[in-house]
């Protein structure tokens, strides 16, 4: 009941948007009474935060292949980069009342954002290391590099600039940010 609960309420949402969203739409789209969700979701944002978490566990599992690929450090980090910002993009263009909820969770810091934030600062990290590792990258300290990298791409993946931004073709310039940290943090050794 669960999966078809958020089912029903991704659904519901997409079709009245997330301010008229109600959680006796979801129980009648189920074929259950407004008591029977609870004993599920104890609230509306039980179910919101459910489907945000959903998304950033899908996203973590494909953030994930990404980190895995094979080939030069560099490159591995520029794709990972230009997949993380994809995958946010994508989701406000066409999913922007979910982008809205999953924005609301961010603002929220819920812990499941918190633990999505650990998973991507932990394949950055790997990534960044298997660059050291090599000698692709001359970087002394790889989680000061993966610190300085994160913060310094913010714009292209924190949910509220990526969605203050969403109109616009920003890859080129996310691509020269991570390309332009990574040669100042092997000069800076």
């Amino acid at each position: 009941m669960v999966e078809r609960t958020i089912e029903i309420a991704r659904e519901t949402i997409r079709r009245v948007g997330l301010d008229r969203f109600r959680l006796v739409d979801v129980a009648k789209g189920l074929g259950v009474t407004h008591a029977a969700l609870y004993n599920h979701f104890p609230n509306k944002e039980a179910i919101l935060d459910a489907i945000s978490e959903r998304w950033l566990n899908e996203m973590d599992e494909a953030m994930e292949r990404v980190a895995r690929t094979v080939g030069p450090a560099r490159l591995a980090i520029l794709e990972w980069f230009m997949a993380y910002h994809r995958q946010k993009r994508n989701k406000v263009m066409r999913d922007p009342e979910l982008y809205r909820s999953f924005n609301m969770a961010v603002e929220a810091d819920k812990p499941f954002v918190r633990r999505h934030l650990e998973k991507m600062h932990d394949q950055l990290l790997s990534l960044l290391e298997r660059g050291a590792d090599s000698g692709e990258l001359d970087i002394a300290l790889p989680e000061r590099a993966m610190e300085v990298l994160f913060e310094a791409t913010v714009s292209f993946h924190h949910p509220a600039l990526v969605l203050e931004h969403k109109d616009e073709d920003r890859e080129l310039l996310l691509q020269r940010v991570v390309s332009a940290v990574l040669a100042g943090l092997s000069a800076s050794r």
